[in-house]
């Protein structure tokens, strides 16, 4: 069956390790693409914001499934979101307490347009430097009663007991919300009908495509729901050893070799 989209996850899939990738082999995929009719579709945890920054000279030329499905933009038109109830945030703001001794980087309630880390948090280690850099706007609070926009996302970085911490989530909040965790001890927390294999279906949907029509490259155990959706999931070599234990194809060379790129370049040729 030809392929319709593509999809792709960012960290350890489709960037190399210091962020960047192959311009040049890019540009002449999404060539190729737009040729075919084929939709490119970044899906990741990461927020909008810091997708532009990664994809600057290629603005309005992917499609966009961000903070792990939460936000799904068409276009450049949000399409959808979905909000963690509020009543959770206390409870796991408690929860994140317990756990002060083992975490790199505190928990970070993200929103459309600002994010918050709680400010017992904020004084754990480099918590505050290490959000920064991967948060907009972010704005210190004392209490979660201070957040005053829909919260798409809450993440933590918790290395060693990442495994016990989604553990703990799942017994103390039960289907209000989903845990998953993207590997190297990130750990997020969206609305409980939020997925990226759900965000998929959803494009399905608005362009009319049978998941058997799409591919889906991943490395992490947040892509599981996408690779399992779609006809032709990939996973990347230097994926999560969960993840490669479910047997998926994998891609021809690791996310610092662009495999991404390189499989995407194959699969083409092979159907033309």
């Amino acid at each position: 069956m030809a392929i319709k989209l593509i999809a792709t996850d960012l960290d350890a899939t489709f960037l190399h390790d210091d962020k960047h990738f192959d311009e040049a082999l890019f540009t002449q995929v999404l060539k190729t693409l737009k040729e075919q009719g084929i939709q490119f579709v970044i899906a990741t945890g990461n927020h909008p914001d810091k997708v532009a920054r990664y994809f600057k000279n290629f603005l309005g030329q992917y499609q966009l499934i961000a903070n792990n499905g939460a936000q799904i933009i068409v276009d450049g038109q949000l399409q959808a979101v979905a909000a963690i109830p509020a009543q959770v945030f206390a409870p796991l703001g408690q929860l994140a307490h317990t756990y002060r001794h083992d975490i790199r980087m505190g928990m970070v309630f993200t929103g459309q347009s600002e994010s918050y880390m709680l400010a017992d948090q904020a004084q754990i280690g480099n918590s505050l430097t290490t959000a920064r850099g991967y948060f907009q706007n972010l704005k210190v609070i004392d209490d979660v009663a201070e957040i005053k926009q829909p919260i798409a996302k809450i993440t933590i970085e918790i290395p060693v007991k990442e495994h016990v911490f989604m553990a703990d989530v799942r017994h103390l909040l039960g289907k209000q919300v989903h845990v998953t965790t993207s590997g190297y001890g990130s750990v997020d927390i969206v609305n409980s009908e939020v997925n990226k294999g759900a965000a998929l279906a959803k494009l399905a949907e608005i362009w009319q495509i049978n998941s058997q029509e799409m591919m889906a490259f991943g490395d992490g155990l947040n892509d599981a729901e996408m690779l399992n959706y779609v006809g032709q999931p990939i996973a990347m070599p230097n994926s999560d050893p969960l993840l490669l234990e479910k047997g998926y194809p994998q891609a021809l060379a690791d996310n610092n070799h662009d495999g991404v790129l390189k499989t995407i370049v194959a699969q083409l040729s092979e159907s033309n």
